[in-house]
């Protein structure tokens, strides 16, 4: 989390702090919605992904 020039970021890490979420820096485990999706994307194309997709993956079914 840092800006361009390597200064890091702490606005964003503080405001991620209060919301309640962090910053990933590893790949999500396989067995997770957003794994399922990057997998299709990579597999079929980012430009690709439709709605339905997200939906689908909330579901279990992609």
């Amino acid at each position: 989390m840092s800006h361009p020039d390597g200064a890091p970021d702490y606005d964003l890490a503080f405001a991620l702090q209060v919301t309640g979420f962090e910053l990933a820096t590893e790949p999500p485990a396989p067995d997770t919605p957003l794994a399922r999706i990057l997998a299709y994307a990579t597999e079929h194309g980012y430009e690709n992904l439709t709605d339905k997709h997200f939906d689908m993956v909330k579901l279990g079914l992609l």
